[in-house]
C-alpha cells in the first residue's frame, strides 16, 4: 500500500501555526484538533519548520514552564518527508530511523498531507485483517469452485 492511499482516505488537511504563537496556544490548538503535529509556516506561509507534543513535552522538561516561550524557540527545523508514491514500509522504516512520528507527505516540491504512525498502523492492520481472511479461506477451502 501506498502513502497517497492513506492521504485519499484521510485528506491531505495540513494545520500550520506560526513562529511567533506561543507554546501555550499551540498546546490548546493540538487538543481542540485533536492532533499531535503541525507545520510551521512564516507570514510568506513558506514552511520552516515543525512542532509535535513530543517538543513541547521536551521543553516543558528542560524550561518547566512554557508560558512566555515561542514555537521558534522549541520547533524542529529538519523536517523528514516522504514521497506520495512511497511504500507504508518504507514509510514506516524513515520514522524508526529517524525517531520521529509524523512525515510530510511531498508530491513533487508541493506538500501533500501529513502521515502519522497512527495513519501507519491503522492501515498495516487493515491488510493484516485481508490477508488472515484471506489465509483462512484459503486453508478451510472456502471461495473456490
Amino acid at each position: 500500500m501506498y502513502i497517497k492511499t492513506i492521504l485519499n482516505e484521510k485528506g491531505s488537511e495540513l494545520i500550520s501555526v506560526s513562529p511567533e504563537d506561543s507554546v501555550h496556544a499551540v498546546a490548546k490548538l493540538f487538543k481542540k484538533e485533536r492532533i499531535g503535529f503541525a507545520l510551521v509556516r512564516n507570514g510568506l506561509q513558506t514552511t520552516v519548520g515543525s512542532v509535535s507534543e513530543r517538543d513541547i513535552i521536551q521543553a516543558f522538561a528542560d524550561r518547566g514552564g512554557l508560558s512566555d516561550v515561542s514555537v521558534a524557540d522549541i520547533m524542529t527545523t529538519n523536517i523528514v518527508t516522504c514521497d506520495i508514491d512511497d511504500t507504508i514500509e518504507m514509510v514506516r522504516d524513515l520514522m524508526t530511523s529517524n525517531r520521529t512520528r509524523h512525515v510530510v507527505v511531498m508530491d513533487g516540491y508541493a506538500l501533500a498531507g501529513i502521515a502519522s504512525i497512527g495513519d501507519i498502523i491503522k492501515h498495516s492492520l487493515s491488510e493484516c485483517k485481508v490477508d488472515t481472511g484471506q489465509m483462512r479461506d484459503y486453508i478451510t477451502g472456502h471461495g473456490y469452485q
